[in-house]
């Protein structure tokens, strides 16, 4: 039998086609000095100020970036300043399990489901609606009230859960208020349909995936493609995977960008009365139950974000005060210790 894996973070799917990551656990003393030196560019919105001091040190590393990625920057920052070394330059790590020696024995056969933009954008926003009707808002109140999900554990994190938490734990509640129910519901479709786009930017850098054309009206035609390329033999699925349909797959269309800008969305939530009605009585349920262990819920946040301070920061939530001046300066300590001791970036690899 041939065994299938399907989905998974793009991060997860690369260690599994490719290896183990070659960067280091964190030091939490560089850890904290990375965050310290992003947080102004953060609280000023500033990605290009903040991206420039990961491209003083690793430039590749940069590129490959999606633009307002904090937490993948500090993350990135952390391996440059505490490796001082490109992350492409990294050995890789000892293979004692022999995971790695396993894995150059697979045929691997990776496949990335593509769709234009504005149909795949308009069935998001219908997940989303339907994630809402079947009681994502119930589910994450209660999983507040058992406290086993607050929006500085890792999972609070997550598209949906934490536009959800934002919207549950927002001050000032007030019952039957329909505009912070749309911005919720707004918030939440937006945030899903950023991160669909920036899985196909990254899939872009992917040149093991072989990307397959989706119409939802014939799924089964995207079915028998991925099998027919799995039937194939390892040299003629490479060739495919070289092919010039692949490129043109994998191109910026400008006509679609052109196109999501006249997107606009639709949701049931907010233009069917009943299903609106409906959203609205279970949000104030879940909020009235919420408000009297608001104040603990709060607390104990605060108390976990001592645990996952980057994941605080990376949610919006108020840090220490600092100056870009001062963060430019610590990072140029960081910066001429990496000239001293490994080069200057695109030397010796």
């Amino acid at each position: 039998k041939t065994p299938v894996l399907v989905g998974g973070t793009s991060m997860y799917l690369r260690w599994l086609v490719h290896g183990r990551p070659t960067a280091p656990r964190s030091d939490p003393a560089v850890a904290a000095a990375a965050r310290d030196a992003l947080q102004p560019y953060q609280e000023a919105a500033d990605w290009e100020g903040g991206l420039a001091l990961l491209r003083a040190l690793d430039g590749p590393r940069a590129a490959q970036l999606s633009a307002n990625d904090w937490y993948r920057l500090h993350r990135a920052l952390v391996v440059a300043m505490q490796t001082r070394s490109q992350a492409a330059a990294l050995p890789p790590p000892p293979d004692d399990s022999g995971l790695d020696a396993l894995r150059a024995s697979l045929d691997l056969r990776c496949f990335f489901l593509t769709a234009p933009r504005v149909p795949l954008c308009r069935r998001i926003d219908e997940r989303c609606g339907a994630m809402l009707q079947a009681g994502l808002l119930r589910e994450v109140s209660d999983l507040l009230l058992q406290r086993k999900l607050l929006p500085s554990h890792p999972a609070g994190r997550a598209i949906g859960y934490r536009q959800a938490l934002e919207y549950l734990l927002r001050p000032c509640y007030a019952p039957r208020d329909a505009d912070a129910l749309s911005s919720f519901v707004h918030a939440f479709a937006a945030a899903s349909r950023r991160y669909a786009q920036q899985q196909t930017k990254w899939f872009r850098s992917e040149p093991s995936f072989e990307w397959v054309d989706v119409d939802w009206s014939a799924p089964e035609v995207a079915a028998e493609r991925v099998l027919a390329s799995v039937r194939k033999p390892r040299l003629e699925h490479e060739d495919d995977l070289a092919a010039p349909r692949q490129a043109e797959m994998r191109a910026v269309k400008p006509d679609e960008g052109k196109a999501m800008k006249r997107y606009v969305e639709r949701h049931d939530a907010l233009e069917d009365a009943a299903v609106g009605e409906a959203l609205l009585r279970e949000a104030d349920a879940c909020c009235e139950a919420l408000q009297a262990a608001r104040a603990d819920l709060l607390a104990a946040d605060e108390a976990l974000a001592e645990r996952y301070p980057w994941h605080a920061a990376d949610a919006g939530g108020e840090g220490g005060t600092g100056s870009a001046a001062r963060a430019a300066q610590r990072m140029s300590g960081w910066s001429a210790a990496r000239g001293a001791d490994a080069g200057e970036p695109g030397g010796a690899s």
